[in-house]
């Protein structure tokens, strides 16, 4: 799964990426190249990548993650862990 160009656009701020960073254990560079290549299930995608984006952001996860099969995945452990 990737992030969709939406989320992109708001996770490139200086204060996203400071919080990514800290959250990914790495500097705000390599937040910056993880965002350039939004590669399939890259460190962008994992769970606490995608809360802290979804907090951040405003965004849904609908609107965090490009449509398709591993959404559906992604959206039914992160409704388990809720529920």
């Amino acid at each position: 799964m990737k992030l969709t160009v939406i989320a992109l656009s708001k996770v490139n701020t200086p204060a996203v990426r400071r919080e990514l960073s800290g959250i990914l254990q790495c500097t705000e560079q390599t937040i910056i190249r993880y965002i350039r290549k939004n590669e399939h299930n890259g460190p962008l995608t994992t769970l606490g990548a995608m809360e802290l984006i979804r907090k951040m952001t405003k965004l849904t996860y609908e609107e965090i993650i490009e449509r398709g099969i591993v959404r559906k995945t992604v959206l039914a452990e992160r409704n388990k862990k809720a529920g």
